[in-house]
């Protein structure tokens, strides 16, 4: 099984982590979440062929259109998000932040969906709860899990669009059931494991 290259880069006043990660035998490169401008996220690479969006909060998005001016790289998000992303910047302004607004996906996720990035592919699971269209990206033993998972905690569930019993169901039905072997590289804060969170995590 490939072993992704993976970079983590905490950008922005609400310390997103986005994720380059790079195929190591075709150096194809997908950026997921990137919520900040920051030059850390195009050191070393000379190619940004996918992002892909675990869900359309600012923070999470507002870092995209340099990128995609520089690398035209297909970006990606659920359906269910696409009326959030749409009104990112509006919504950083609200939280007293300022982005530059990226313009609309040009692709639209589902579960189950396969997005390949070199020789690698990875899985879309769609995780309502933080956000309609929240999801993760399962594969190659990782689940990048955005705001749904965090080490010890889960995403925000008292936002607009956000829904208790919504995350209730993903924890239950998804996330439970996924190997305890994966390594999580969440939307905030540090990585963990799917077995320590089942051990550990209150909200499993």
């Amino acid at each position: 099984m490939i072993k992704p290259i993976v970079k983590r880069v905490i950008v922005g006043g609400i310390q997103t982590n986005s994720y380059v990660v790079k195929c190591p035998e075709t150096g194809a490169v997908m950026i997921i979440d990137p919520g900040e401008r920051d030059p850390a996220l195009e050191e070393g690479i000379q190619r940004v062929d996918t992002i892909i969006y675990t869900h359309g909060h600012f923070d999470h998005v507002g870092g995209a259109l340099g990128l995609i001016r520089n690398y035209s790289p297909m970006t990606m998000i659920h359906s269910a998000d696409v009326d959030i992303m749409a009104s990112a910047a509006y919504h950083a302004g609200e939280w007293g932040f300022s982005i530059q607004q990226p313009p609309p996906p040009d692709q639209l996720l589902k579960d189950g969906d396969q997005v390949r990035v070199g020789n690698m592919t990875f899985k879309i699971l769609h995780t309502p709860g933080h956000s309609p269209g929240s999801i993760c990206i399962l594969g190659h033993g990782l689940l990048f899990s955005g705001d749904t998972l965090f080490a010890g905690s889960i995403g925000r569930t008292d936002l607009p669009g956000s829904s208790p019993d919504t995350m209730k169901e993903t924890l239950e039905n998804i996330i439970l059931f996924l190997d305890d072997d994966l390594t999580v590289y969440p939307g905030h804060g540090p990585s963990t494991t799917i077995r320590e969170e089942k051990r550990n995590n209150p909200f499993l």
